[in-house]
């Protein structure tokens, strides 16, 4: 019993450490679409080398935004539909590598299209 409990705990704590990350990065993912509309704006006056470089940079918030929407996919299956605690906890703990890897890989393309759309204004 005492075993059960304390995966309980743990899947409780992740899962509280997977929606936080969730809530950090939505917001990210929902404005990705805005921010590929000015860069695209932005590269439209570029030459053709910033061209290609505007399209390399939409292409890592593309890939930003459908990891963000297959993570919560993931989540949403092993929050509910797994029911053997052992195999939740172990899926729970790759979805926390996950979405710390969704974090940094969503605010670095953010950021670099943004920089972009700046110095191309």
């Amino acid at each position: 019993m005492a075993c059960g409990n304390k995966i309980d705990g743990e899947i409780e704590k992740l899962n509280t450490v997977l929606m936080k990350g969730h809530d950090e990065v939505m917001p990210k993912t929902m404005a990705i679409a805005d921010i590929k509309k000015d860069l695209m704006a932005a590269a439209e006056k570029a030459s053709e080398a910033d061209k290609a470089v505007a399209l390399k940079l939409s292409t890592d918030l593309q890939k930003a935004e459908d990891d963000m929407y297959e993570w919560m996919k993931n989540f949403g299956v092993a929050m509910n539909e797994v029911k053997d605690k052992n195999e939740k906890l172990k899926l729970y703990t790759e979805l926390e590598v996950e979405v710390k890897k969704l974090t940094t890989d969503t605010e670095t393309a953010i950021a670099a299209a943004k920089k972009f759309t700046e110095e191309h204004k």
